[in-house]
């Protein structure tokens, strides 16, 4: 993945936002790198879609989704949240209501292999090399960063034995301009006292530091979505616009799993770059 910035002195549209958007949440001022740690109904359902669209991928309802009930215990929410995470899918097309018969996943008809293993980010006009953190160009803001117990679908895609994990969620920014959201549920029990004190850095790179070795990713899904609104806020664009949406696995070596997550690009700032080397 390669994120795009825009050129110097191009005319920026008249209703760009003069300040973050997440300032005008209630808030208040932050800086790169700060902890913000809200976590509203909006987010919640965020998450929560996102667990039951990768099981959608994955294929792991064979008929009807689970009846509600189920559900709830699954991926371990509300029963609001698990509604509204819910009407985000059908939003998307992710699923679809049959009277008298249930909820149905709607299975993607195609997949196209990149052969990439990681998630890297290239910056257009540097050069590459170290933590693309290290450019002046780019700075991250840590939305949220608790310690929840894991869902399900998190603890199996992580091959847990613990219950617990880190939940990171980030915005990152082009030029002082949202380019990305990004999620992180990555195990307690490999990265214990990971938010033993403020998290500031790229998470990549927190486990790059702590493990000895750069994760490769197991998996990495792309699909394109229509932004939800609080997805649309903090990348400033338009709801309904499409966006990228990538899930990953990042492993180590050996295969142990140490990051689950997913990424939200805007497309008007980023391109699939995918190359045979």
């Amino acid at each position: 993945m390669t994120d795009t910035v825009p050129e110097p002195g191009l005319d920026e549209p008249v209703d760009r936002r003069p300040t973050p958007p997440w300032t005008d949440m209630g808030v208040g001022d932050v800086r790169p790198g700060h902890w913000i740690g809200f976590n509203r109904r909006s987010d919640a359902a965020r998450q929560v879609s996102d667990l039951i669209r990768a099981d959608i991928v994955a294929g792991r309802f064979a008929g009807p989704l689970p009846y509600e009930w189920e559900l709830l215990d699954l991926y371990g929410t509300t029963r609001n949240v698990l509604r509204a995470a819910l009407t985000l899918l059908k939003e998307q097309r992710l699923i679809t209501r049959a009277p008298r018969s249930g909820t149905f996943g709607v299975r993607p008809v195609a997949s196209v292999s990149l052969a990439r293993t990681t998630e890297e980010v290239t910056i257009y006009g540097e050069t590459a090399g170290g933590s693309i953190f290290d450019s002046p160009r780019l700075s991250i803001v840590h939305l949220c960063v608790q310690l929840v117990p894991a869902p399900e679908t998190v603890r199996r895609n992580l091959e847990m034995t613990g219950t617990s994990a880190y939940f990171v969620e980030s915005l990152i920014s082009f030029d002082g301009e949202p380019s990305r959201v990004r999620t992180s549920w990555v195990p307690q029990e490999r990265f214990p006292g990971l938010v033993s004190e403020p998290l500031t850095a790229y998470v990549p790179d927190v486990l790059v530091r702590r493990s000895g070795e750069r994760p490769v990713a197991r998996r990495l899904l792309l699909s394109t979505v229509n932004a939800d609104q609080w997805t649309a806020d903090l990348l400033d664009i338009d709801p309904g616009q499409a966006i990228f949406h990538i899930e990953r696995l990042m492993c180590l070596a050996d295969g142990t799993p140490v990051e689950y997550g997913f990424s939200r690009y805007r497309g008007d700032r980023a391109v699939i770059d995918s190359r045979v080397v």
